[in-house]
């Protein structure tokens, strides 16, 4: 019997948050942080979709070396993926899966059929509709990745930081001998922005005054390294092999987050991402 899939405008997120190509930086930031959003849809006059700009996109306008200018100085046209790829409201959510994976992207614009915009969707809709929809279909053993990277507590960032990048997951698991303490996602070194000299491989020093010998109070400096322990999130949400990736969706919607170690005996075989999800839907 074949398989049917729900289409995409019964998950989409509508109205969607837009913004102009003439539209400052300043301003979208604001809207991404007003509404909570990874991605801003640049429209036309006539509501159809001709840019996208992301965070990612945000943060490299505002860390450019050779740019100087402030965001209300940098137009949204300057910035923005041009032509974005779209997908049409009708179509499954198996095809926006396949087309996100395609493009290595994380949401798609909506479109009618004149090309308007009508929605949006997002790795975490699909996540959302494979929980409620398609239960039964797969186990998390057959679609998670194995041989995740392992660092221990005490590892420095630097090395926290090689392992992410090694491994398609992008995320790296904190474990003590064989049992899983927790886990590290990019999301987690956001905090470390004061922190870019320990990343760099370097230390941090910082002073405090104390009681010298003879009596003295002067200056004394201490120098730390940011660990994994430091930046981990501990007790990660885990899962058997066997467990259905319906199960594994719902943890990552309820939790709010985006990976969820797969462990055999408490010791860690495997990691699921959105990804997998994603990959489970086209039957990959």
């Amino acid at each position: 019997m074949a398989r049917s899939y729900p289409r995409i405008e019964e998950y989409m997120s509508s109205p969607v948050i837009v913004a102009r190509p003439s539209s400052v930086l300043a301003h979208v930031r604001n809207l991404m942080l007003r509404y909570r959003i990874g991605r801003v849809i640049i429209i036309d006059e006539h509501e159809k979709p001709i840019g996208i700009i992301t965070k990612n996109d945000l943060l490299k306008a505002a860390e450019d070396p050779l740019s100087r200018r402030a965001l209300d100085s940098i137009l949204a046209e300057e910035v923005m993926t041009r032509n974005p790829v779209t997908v049409t409201y009708n179509r499954s959510i198996r095809e926006a899966a396949r087309i996100m994976l395609h493009h290595n992207i994380g949401g798609l614009p909506v479109v009618d059929d004149n090309g308007k915009l009508v929605g949006i969707i997002t790795k975490t809709d699909i996540v959302r509709a494979y929980a409620e929809r398609l239960k039964g279909r797969y186990r998390a053993k057959d679609y998670m990745y194995t041989d995740p990277p392992l660092v221990s507590p005490q590892h420095s960032m630097s090395y926290v930081i090689d392992m992410l990048s090694s491994h398609p997951a992008r995320r790296v698991l904190v474990v003590e001998g064989k049992r899983l303490l927790g886990i590290i996602a990019p999301s987690d070194l956001a905090f470390l922005e004061e922190f870019m000299m320990p990343l760099k491989g370097k230390t941090k020093r910082t002073r405090r005054f104390a009681e010298l010998p003879k009596g003295r109070i002067g200056p004394v400096y201490s120098f730390a390294i940011t660990l994994a322990e430091d930046v981990m999130t501990p007790d990660p949400v885990t899962v058997l092999p066997e467990e259905d990736m319906a199960v594994v969706a719902s943890h990552m919607l309820r939790g709010g987050f985006s990976s969820v170690p797969v462990v055999s005996d408490e010791e860690p075989i495997g990691i699921v991402v959105k990804h997998n999800i994603l990959e489970a839907i086209i039957g990959k």
